[in-house]
Formats: C-alpha cells, structure tokens, sequence
C-alpha cells in the first residue's frame, strides 16, 4: 500500500512538473547593468479623461542609483532619459498648472512609461 501511494505521488509531481509549468515558482530576474532609457509621454487630465500632452514637464530622479537626473517634456509631452543605471527609481513629475506626482518605476531594461497629471 504505502509502494503504491509513493509511486502515485511520483508520477503526480513529475507529471505536473512536464505539463504545469505556469504552476512552478519562479526565480526573479536579476538586474541587468545599464544603461537602460527610460521615455514616455506626459499627459493632463480633462474633465475625468485623458487629454492632451503636456510639454515643459520636468521630472527629476529623486531617489536610487540615478538620484538628480532631469529632462523636460517636448512639444508633444515626450520624454526621454537616454542613459539611466538598473534598479527601482522615484521621479518627481510637475508642470505649471498641475499637482505633482512621485511615481516610482523598476527600471531593468528600456523602459516606455506614460504619465497622467491632474489640473491643480
């Protein structure tokens, strides 16, 4: 009896090991060295929706690796940190007319990210 539950248990696992693999756990992925580019658009918010982009936005790192690192927004809201080192990041995003926010981003590859401000 206890042969045939260690056999049955056995083949459970092995079985669920080749046809579950979603169901393993996974081992996180390390960080890879930058220098990784971090861009995006900036919006504002209009009236509860999504509206145009916001140019002249400043966001500055304000915490990790890259802490006073800063670019403004173009024209079209666009963004881009061209040369930013790995790891988890705090950005302080203002704009004339807007409340700032503190988002943070893991950043471990080229990263596109887009922002949403609300009107002040």
């Amino acid at each position: 009896m206890r042969l045939n539950v260690l056999v049955l248990a056995l083949f459970a696992t092995t079985t669920c090991d080749s046809l579950c693999p979603a169901l393993k756990p996974t081992t996180p992925t390390k960080a890879t060295p930058g220098p990784w580019r971090l861009s995006g658009t900036i919006y504002g918010m209009n009236g509860g929706r999504i509206g145009g982009p916001i140019a002249g936005a400043t966001l500055t790192v304000v915490s990790g690796v890259n802490t006073d690192a800063n670019v403004t927004t173009d024209a079209q809201g666009h963004f881009v940190f061209p040369s930013l080192e790995s790891g988890r990041i705090t950005l302080t995003i203002s704009a004339p007319g807007y409340v700032s926010t503190a988002p943070s981003v893991d950043l471990m590859k080229d990263t596109e990210v887009n922002f949403v401000l609300n009107p002040q």
